[in-house]
């Protein structure tokens, strides 16, 4: 945890509403390696990396493979960051289909194409090549599956990532931030920020990022900006110990996996937590807010 600076600011030149997650603190490296001085990062949570943000419990996946050029050439351009620091393991992931889902065949026969139209190395492979790649799965009861072999996690975690993008941004000079210091207000003037209130002082502005993740709606509403996201509830299970995973050195024993037809995922947690299986998943007819 980074000391705080003796002295509040009175004025900034970019200022980050949540600095202490993966997004406002690659924010605020990319400013720094821009040229961005005068950067201030307001965090709510009292350490940084944030313990209250989703970062702090991400799954870590990196998967390369959508349907837009876009999303595909931001996502290499990630894991070739990961890789160049130090933050990549690249272990494969899967995208099953189970045997009698028609439309989710079509959908990842698509995702495949798009993915080789966009440079990525995906394949389709057969219902055994995916049960010898993840032996945990039921040979009968899929039908084939995508595979990614460029696919894999974010290591340790995503937090230390944040933690090596704000250190470096900071021995840059570019960036302070002040921990349990959250955003309670703007000044706005004329339909445009001017300044940032918190409870140790207002900070002079005149540009303002706000990377809340799910809290984004209620910064934004304070500020008279509809941020349109609505948080959902997203059930996040551990089974284990896995015995594959007892004793291993890697964070991963063995590829990703994705079940998109049933919104779920699973992953061994390898090294880390006992040596898990993680299970998460998403309600997708009907989704329940929180």
């Amino acid at each position: 945890m980074t000391m705080q600076p003796s002295k509040f600011p009175t004025d900034a030149e970019v200022i980050i509403v949540g600095v202490g997650g993966i997004v406002g603190s690659m924010l605020a490296y990319w400013l720094t390696e821009l040229g961005q001085k005068n950067i201030v990062g307001l965090e709510k949570s009292t350490v940084i990396p944030s313990d209250i943000a989703s970062t702090a419990h991400a799954s870590d996946f990196v998967y390369n493979t959508t349907h837009d050029k876009l999303s595909n050439w931001t996502t290499a351009f990630s894991r070739n960051f990961y890789e160049d620091n130090g933050f990549f393991l690249k272990k494969g992931g899967l995208e099953i289909c189970r045997k009698d889902d028609d439309e989710r065949w079509e959908e990842i026969k698509r995702k495949v194409a798009s993915g080789k139209a966009f440079g990525t190395n995906v394949r389709l492979i057969s219902a055994s090549e995916a049960k010898e790649k993840f032996p945990l799965l039921e040979e009968e009861s899929i039908r084939g599956a995508m595979w990614d072999p460029d696919a894999g996690l974010v290591v340790p975690r995503s937090q230390d990532v944040v933690s090596f993008a704000v250190e470096s941004a900071k021995e840059k000079g570019a960036l302070t931030t002040y921990a349990d210091t959250p955003a309670v207000g703007f000044e706005i003037e004329n339909g445009r920020v001017t300044g940032v209130k918190t409870d140790k002082g207002t900070i002079k502005t005149n540009k303002v990022v706000i990377a809340s993740g799910i809290w984004g709606p209620l910064i934004g509403e304070m500020a008279g900006v509809p941020v349109p996201l609505s948080p959902v509830e997203h059930p996040l299970l551990f089974f284990g110990p896995l015995p594959q995973a007892q004793g291993v050195e890697d964070f991963l024993v063995y590829p990703l996996l994705r079940d998109q037809g049933n919104s779920a995922y699973v992953r061994d947690t390898g090294r880390l937590h006992g040596g898990m299986l993680e299970w998460g998943y998403y309600e997708d007819k009907e989704p329940r807010l929180v």
